[in-house]
């Protein structure tokens, strides 16, 4: 069974096969796409009839370089391939460059460009003015392309109120040609103000059907103002050359187009501000004079001294209801002073009287029979249950009762001795 490798693994044994095996190289070939990055790198497609090649021209070798690459150019170039693993992508890493002789597109190019100039077709004094402010615009690109998003932007942005036709063409590859020169006819008679042909950018091969010698002659002879934005700003094309106004790229067009109602714009943004700054000064001036003739007014209104009275009025009521309230609040305060005293010295003589009758309670109860009696003192009765006082009540042999703090006794009386005698007189026993 074959070992399981990770995608890194893989690309790393293609990188090692490719760097180690193939040696360095000298290679000829056409600059198809040239891009120089801001951090001074210079990224190219080389190619041939047969295939293209990606190559890269790091920033350190780009300073050294004898010329600057550019697109059509015919190249001898120097230098290794190398694997980016991130991306799974090989590129020739270029170490040198000098000039084969120019390409053959690039060829092409100039012989037509010349021939062109030399009939007058591109010079300055048989193009069309375009009109300052356009109220139709023909649009001739790709219905699909983002050079028409980028286009319709500006428009709604700047001059929403310009009519806009777009007349779809193919904008790449054989053939796209002749469909331009059949959307800019179809304008025709629809008599737009001006027309932009636009196209993003590209490859030379993808832009080549602008330098199409039939359809510079349509655009030469072509009856409204035209204005090409073809390609980025460092492209150029036949088409450019013999249209009315050269635009670098499909949004610049737009941009021109838009300038003048952009500028209209601005100019009336600025007539209504002066226009409300002058309103708002008018508006605050007359405000200002007419308080100063309400200000005259009320020195010498009628209605001002009898407000005056009735303001006097209203602050001598108020002071009399301040007055009052502050009496009867007084009175009030000494009614609830009195009342506090009357119920603090009703208190003291209640609580006098009740300790004088806890007083008397107390007496009472301590000279109550029941309390005695707990002290060990008895009452003596006879039969009769009254109560004995004396020994000179009793008798030998009489039957009483003994009546204790807690319960009752009976018992005879066997001897009886009478207190302050000299001498104790005892009866007889039973």
């Amino acid at each position: 069974m074959p070992q399981i490798l990770s995608v890194s693994d893989i690309t790393e044994q293609i990188k090692r096969k490719l760097e180690d095996e193939i040696p360095e190289a000298l290679v000829r070939a056409e600059i198809s796409e040239c891009k120089y990055h801001s951090s001074g790198h210079i990224y190219l497609v080389l190619k041939d009839p047969g295939a293209i090649l990606p190559a890269v021209i790091w920033r350190t070798t780009a300073l050294q370089l004898p010329l600057i690459p550019a697109v059509g150019m015919d190249v001898i170039v120097y230098g290794r391939l190398s694997v980016y693993a991130p991306h799974g992508k090989y590129q020739f890493v270029i170490q040198s460059l000098q000039d084969a002789g120019r390409g053959e597109l690039y060829r092409k190019f100039e012989d037509l460009k010349r021939r062109l100039v030399e009939e007058g077709l591109c010079d300055s004094a048989r193009k069309k003015a375009i009109p300052p402010y356009p109220l139709h615009v023909g649009l001739v690109t790709s219905e699909t392309g983002a050079a028409l998003q980028d286009m319709l932007r500006i428009f709604a942005h700047d001059a929403a109120h310009v009519r806009l036709t777009l007349a779809p063409a193919r904008v790449q590859g054989k053939g796209a040609a002749n469909s331009v020169i059949s959307a800019l006819r179809s304008l025709i008679p629809l008599k737009p103000d001006c027309v932009i042909l636009a196209r993003g950018g590209g490859s030379i091969e993808d832009l080549w059907e602008f330098n199409d010698e039939d359809l510079a002659r349509f655009i030469a002879a072509y009856p409204i103002p035209l204005i090409s934005g073809i390609g980025h700003e460092t492209d150029s094309s036949i088409a450019d050359f013999v249209s009315d106004h050269r635009a670098s790229t499909p949004t610049n067009a737009a941009e021109f187009i838009c300038k003048s109602w952009r500028d209209v714009r601005t100019r009336l943004n600025v007539l209504d501000d002066t226009l409300n700054t002058r309103a708002d000064w008018y508006l605050d001036s007359e405000s200002r004079r007419l308080k100063h003739i309400q200000q005259i007014l009320a020195l010498h209104s009628p209605i001002k001294t009898l407000l005056t009275h009735q303001q006097k009025l209203g602050d001598l009521l108020s002071r009399s209801a301040a007055k009052l309230s502050a009496v009867l609040q007084l009175q009030e305060q000494s009614g609830k002073e009195l009342s506090l005293r009357l119920f603090r010295g009703l208190g003291a003589v209640i609580r006098y009287r009740t300790m004088k009758y806890e007083g008397l309670k107390a007496k009472l109860e301590a000279y109550a029979p029941k309390h005695i009696l707990r002290k060990g003192y008895v009452l003596l009765r006879d039969k009769q249950a009254q109560l004995i006082r004396s020994a000179s009540e009793l008798q030998c042999g009489d039957a009483v009762q003994i009546e204790l703090h807690d319960g009752s006794a009976e018992a005879m009386v066997s001897e009886i001795k009478n207190k302050g005698s000299d001498q104790n007189e005892q009866r007889k026993k039973l």
